[in-house]
């Protein structure tokens, strides 16, 4: 849904580097192709495009990516133009976005900034 929009046809990415479910990897990473993450990442990924945690992914450490949408689980630091948090998404940590999205039944647990300098906003999981 998310990661088929126009934006991505236009920005002429074409590769997509998968992580399989049941694959875990350590390390920093630098990935100028979309990221599709099934698996685990624990480290420092570096992102010229789009990472998208699946609902079976799992990463935990340090993101800097263009937009990143969050369908598993994310515990660290993430800096994006973009964040989407989806219906299974948990993130947990310090988010610094232009943009941020978060569907109904995602949820999210840490600080949050903006890079537009216009604020910032602490905010909890809501368990209703």
């Amino acid at each position: 849904m998310a990661i088929f929009n126009k934006s991505n046809v236009d920005s002429g990415i074409s590769e997509t580097t998968v992580i399989s479910s049941g694959a875990r990897i350590e390390g920093k990473f630098y990935f100028n192709s979309i990221l599709h993450l099934d698996g685990e990442i624990n480290g420092v990924v570096k992102s010229e495009s789009v990472v998208i945690v699946g609902k079976s992914g799992s990463f935990k450490g340090e993101l800097n990516a263009e937009k990143v949408v969050v369908n598993g689980l994310f515990e660290g630091d993430l800096n994006a133009d973009s964040l989407e948090i989806l219906a299974g998404g948990l993130v947990n940590g310090n988010i610094s976005v232009n943009q941020i999205a978060i569907e109904n039944g995602g949820k999210f647990i840490g600080n949050s900034s903006f890079k537009d300098g216009v604020g910032s906003v602490n905010l909890i999981e809501n368990n209703n």
